[in-house]
């Protein structure tokens, strides 16, 4: 959401609880509206007062947990959601904000799974719980488990643009670059995106379809002109089609982005651009600054073009 959507968001939010100051919810979209803008403490502090009015409001415990998992500590994220869940057993946001903090955060793969699970229990026909629960058997590194959920989720909603973008990246991973190629362009065809046009190049690189890449690469930088990781690779193709100029220009322009970000992105981007070495002693910071999981390492789309190198392996062992 685009600042001045956010702010606008705000001032409608705002006016709704001074016009009914004791209605719960309207204390509820106000701190969203401040949660989307990255203002914690008021969204916090809205939450809270949403409490005060309604001590059964699973919206506002879901609210405080999605708080809580972006400033900690992660026990209260756990225990917000919790009382969500308990407040409401269908309360699907509720189980996969708490499935993806155990996933994504803590790396507490089983406990993301169990998670999911109840969630998916609770909920048996929501093909986002499903696909969730796959994207973490893929952290796990259970793959053929990963697949069929994620499979299932598709035969359920069969424009669910989250299966096919980790189908694509488990296919990538798995070596199927054929696979990933289809289950991107399906993707695309739903919905078109900057991260599906780049794990598509990057299929179309493995099988040595340089035009192709390029032409994928490209349209994910129009899409999203800030991709460094997209921009990186494609200086790497452009120098193996012949284009050293344009290879220049780009790496040129996306080092100095990727400099901009914390250590894992920059890792990323020594990934694409093949410099192993240097993308392992990034890794390595990120993970100290629990950047990042060894979960995501593992699958992580950027890191196919050093996934076969030993020192690579030796790391993830």
């Amino acid at each position: 959401m685009a600042k001045e959507e956010q702010e606008k968001a705000i001032t409608a939010a705002e006016a709704a609880v001074d016009g009914n100051p004791t209605n719960s919810q309207s204390h509820v979209e106000l701190g969203m509206a401040y949660f989307h803008a990255d203002r914690f403490d008021e969204a916090m502090s809205s939450f809270q007062r949403a409490l005060a009015l309604n001590p059964g409001s699973s919206t506002a415990y879901n609210g405080m947990a999605r708080v809580y998992y972006h400033t900690g500590p992660p026990q209260a994220a756990i225990e917000a959601y919790q009382h969500a869940i308990d407040l409401d057993r269908q309360y699907v946001d509720a189980y996969y904000g708490l499935g993806i903090l155990y996933s994504a955060k803590l790396g507490d793969y089983e406990a993301a799974i169990k998670a999911f699970q109840e969630g998916i229990d609770h909920n048996p026909k929501d093909a986002f719980l499903i696909a969730s629960l796959g994207s973490t058997y893929a952290r796990l590194g259970h793959f053929e488990r990963a697949i069929a959920a994620l499979k299932q989720s598709i035969s359920m909603q069969p424009d669910n643009t989250f299966a096919y973008g980790w189908l694509s990246i488990l296919y990538l991973h798995l070596g199927q670059y054929d696979e990933a190629v289809m289950s991107c362009q399906r993707e695309i065809e739903i919905e078109d995106n900057n991260s599906a046009r780049r794990v598509l190049g990057y299929a179309y690189e493995c099988l040595g379809r340089y035009d192709e890449s390029i032409t994928q690469l490209e349209r994910a930088i129009a899409l999203e002109p800030e991709d460094y990781e997209a921009r990186g690779i494609l200086a790497r193709v452009y120098r193996t089609s012949g284009r050293q100029a344009d290879a220049d220009e780009q790496y040129e322009i996306a080092s100095r982005m990727a400099s901009q970000d914390d250590e894992y992105g920059q890792s990323c981007f020594e990934a694409v651009s093949g410099n192993v070495e240097r993308a392992l002693e990034l890794i390595e910071i990120a993970i100290s600054k629990g950047q990042v999981q060894l979960g995501w390492i593992r699958i992580d789309p950027e890191f196919v073009f050093i996934k076969e190198s030993q020192n690579f392996k030796d790391f993830l062992d």
